[in-house]
């Protein structure tokens, strides 16, 4: 099978994963901070671009933009349900549905390199969903027991450790999608 699009929709995901990245970090700056903003948005839409090209190829991109819309869909209604209980569980079902998009692409897109006998970006997609396993896991963990008084002073070390193992993650996974753009 041709995967004619496959590879152009991970370059654009790839390439929105830098600018996010970028814009994010000129959001810290007053005034370019609106721009950045607005680059985070323009950002967004390459990549669900990118995600549904892909997807024409290979589902499990299909069902990964189909939850980043679900995904995007939580985010609204976290705006109105507050730090209590429910905020809590939206907080919960957005992890939970940012992990599944993780997920679907990198073993979708490894299973196909596999096909393709690229074992090598294929263990590197397993790895980068794995790592985010673990990271998504202690953050939904740590968001509940800070809500639980004298558990929620458990959550301190581990406010330190995810970040970084996230943006290890984070890297990975930037580079996963790059190595398998160019694959296919």
């Amino acid at each position: 099978m041709q995967y004619t699009n496959a590879g152009p929709g991970l370059k654009k995901m790839f390439i929105a994963q830098i600018g996010s990245v970028i814009c994010s970090v000129l959001l810290i700056i007053p005034l370019i901070n609106l721009i950045a903003m607005v680059g985070v948005l323009v950002f967004l839409i390459i990549s669900l671009i990118g995600l549904y090209q892909a997807g024409k190829d290979i589902g499990g991109c299909q069902k990964a933009f189909q939850f980043t819309i679900a995904q995007l869909v939580l985010s609204v209604i976290s705006n109105f349900a507050g730090s209590g209980f429910i905020g809590t569980i939206v907080s919960v079902a957005y992890s939970v549905t940012g992990f599944l998009v993780t997920y679907f692409v990198c073993s979708s897109v490894a299973e196909v390199l596999r096909m393709r006998s690229h074992d090598d970006i294929a263990s590197r997609g397993e790895l980068v969903w794995k790592l985010n396993l673990v990271c998504y896991a202690v953050n939904i963990i740590v968001s509940v027991l800070s809500h639980i008084p004298l558990l929620n002073i458990l959550t301190g070390p581990a406010g330190i450790i995810v970040p970084v193992a996230s943006l290890i993650a984070g890297i990975l996974f930037i580079t996963f999608l790059y190595r398998s753009s160019e694959a296919l």
